[in-house]
């Protein structure tokens, strides 16, 4: 059984195994039956001895009861299909049992040689399998480095492709440049021709130029001894003008001198008398700033007269209105007190005559008495409403004075 164990490892065996498992799962759906067909294909096809768990890690489906349930069974089919039993009435059972010990025996050892020879032929399938693969393996090892020789190849070819293209191009533009290379010597030989005729042509015109700058060299060196004799003569005669006018400086220079001194003695007088000036000019100044601050002051007192003589005008006039204001009212006064009397007397007269004919003639000389008397009261109190006049005149006349006083 440990030599099924290590076969089940082979990936051959376990796709195989997948393989049959799939096609038990179409033909049994039913959960039970699936793990009994598992079981059996385990033991007599693989040689494998089955468990709960590889039964459940195989089928995946139902509950792990299930297939140890599953397992249980299936080993008590196995024990009663492999047990021999000889039935014969005429042998003793201990007969029996030897008997039926010695089939078993006999049919495991034959089982073993099977499973021993089963297993010797799995061994030389699976070295042959193994070398097949190991062909295989090499076939594809030796497919791949061909394709990596061609692709290589290929890369190489590409870039020879494009060496080959570079260099022609290459070739061309050399090609190309060459020729114009050659277009550009023609030109040059042209131009060097034409210049060897320029130059051919400019060393005549040299020589001739060249004789033209020799008689101009002659003819200046005869002007430059003409000019050279001229101007020592001319020289000659600035040194003479030089020492006249040496000594016409002298005597300009004893002028100067005689200017400075006399210009000296004159700034001396300028200055003193510039000075006197400026103390003349120092004291007008302080006069005049004199001058300037008593009209100032002059104009601060007539601003000041003036503020008063205005406040004096402004108080003449309050007092001229209200002398006015004063008159009107005594006129007023003295009116009114004499209408008042007036009207007093009239009415007086009225009321008494009234009274007269009221009482008839039935009154007493007392009652005409009493008339008599209230009349003369009445004229009595006439003469006294004259006083007020005599206030207002007092009032007049403290008006007046608070006039003159004003």
């Amino acid at each position: 059984m440990a030599t099924a164990d290590l076969e089940l490892t082979d990936a051959a065996l376990q796709a195989a195994m997948a393989h049959d498992i799939a096609e038990l799962r179409a033909r049994f759906p039913e959960t039970r039956a699936l793990y009994r067909e598992v079981c059996g294909l385990l033991f007599f096809r693989y040689g494998v001895t089955p468990t709960a768990n590889k039964l459940y890690s195989l089928v995946r489906k139902g509950s792990m009861g299930t297939p140890a349930e599953v397992l249980k069974q299936f080993w008590q089919e196995l024990r009663g299909r492999t047990r021999v039993t000889i039935d014969h009435p005429d042998l003793p059972d201990a007969l029996k049992d030897v008997a039926a010990e010695a089939i078993k025996t006999i049919w495991q050892a034959a089982n073993e040689a099977a499973s021993g020879e089963l297993a010797a032929l799995r061994a030389e399938a699976r070295d042959a399998a193994k070398a097949a693969e190991a062909e295989r393996d090499a076939a594809r090892a030796e497919t791949a480095a061909a394709r990596e020789e061609a692709l290589a190849l290929s890369a190489q070819l590409g870039e020879a492709r494009q060496a080959h293209d570079a260099v022609q191009a290459d070739l061309a533009a050399e090609r190309q440049a060459h020729a114009a290379t050659r277009a550009r010597w023609e030109a040059g030989r042209g131009e060097l021709e034409a210049a060897g005729r320029q130059l051919a042509e400019l060393r005549t015109q040299f020589s001739a130029e060249l004789e033209r700058a020799r008689e101009a060299v002659t003819l200046a060196q005869e002007r430059a001894e003409a000019s050279e004799r001229r101007s020592l003569r001319e020289l000659d005669q600035e040194r003479t003008a030089r020492q006249k006018s040496e000594r016409t400086a002298e005597d300009l220079r004893a002028e100067l001198a005689a200017a400075r001194s006399e210009a000296r003695d004159a700034a001396v007088a300028q200055a003193e008398s510039r000075a006197k000036l400026e103390a003349q000019a120092a004291a007008l100044a302080d006069r005049l700033a004199a001058t300037e601050q008593a009209q100032r002051k002059a104009a601060t007192d007539l601003d000041a007269v003036q503020t008063q003589l205005a406040a004096a005008q402004r108080r003449a006039e309050r007092a001229e209105a209200e002398a006015a204001l004063a008159r009107q009212l005594l006129a007023t006064l003295r009116v009114a007190p004499r209408e008042r009397e007036g009207g007093r007397r009239r009415k007086g007269d009225r009321s008494a005559a009234t009274a007269l004919e009221a009482q008839g003639d039935g009154q007493g000389e007392a009652e005409q008495d009493e008339l008599a008397e209230a009349q003369g009261e009445e004229r009595g109190n006439a003469p006294g409403a004259a006083h007020p006049n005599h206030q207002d005149e007092g009032n007049d006349s403290s008006d007046g004075s608070d006039d003159s006083k004003d």
